[in-house]
């Protein structure tokens, strides 16, 4: 793909698709990732889930490694190409970074609490919960996506030397 090729408008509807295929991915590790938490309080420390659950949690992190550095990669491209571009304050993406991670973190760990006060475990993760991960992990990733671009190198093209007379 040639960098002068991409529009705003193929730049939003691969970054809308980008969006899609990256919350079907961290619904995929998120799942996984609190099942297997699931049978490890059934269980015991000894417990051993399903091999799918690995699958099921590996897949979804390649899904989402591979949505992350090709929405990176192409944002930067498209920024080179397009100096013009508007960007987000960085004040503001450094917000909703901070606050999307401090939610998922608190709630990763109030819910492990939470499991730890229960008598039965529940044999399937709720639902609920995993979208709030994915939401929160999400307003992780796409702040960090356009701070990386905009921050790496070969994101500004290099101003020509002034040579005085």
């Amino acid at each position: 793909m040639k960098p002068s090729s991409l529009t705003p408008k193929s730049l939003a509807r691969r970054a809308a698709a980008l969006v899609i295929v990256g919350i079907v991915g961290l619904t995929m590790l998120f799942y996984a990732l609190e099942r297997a938490s699931l049978v490890m309080f059934t269980d015991g420390a000894g417990a051993r889930p399903p091999l799918r659950i690995y699958l099921t949690l590996f897949v979804g992190l390649a899904i989402v490694n591979l949505c992350v550095f090709y929405g990176f990669t192409m944002w930067a491209r498209y920024a080179r190409t397009h100096p013009e571009t508007r960007h987000l304050p960085v004040w503001f993406l450094l917000a909703v970074l901070v606050i999307g991670g401090g939610a998922l973190v608190t709630s990763m760990a109030t819910h492990a609490g939470y499991l730890r006060s229960l008598d039965a475990m529940p044999a399937a993760p709720n639902m609920g919960y995993v979208g709030f991960q994915v939401i929160a992990a999400a307003f992780v990733l796409v702040p960090l996506v356009l701070l990386c671009a905009r921050f790496a190198p070969g994101y500004k093209r290099p101003v020509p030397a002034v040579i005085p007379d």
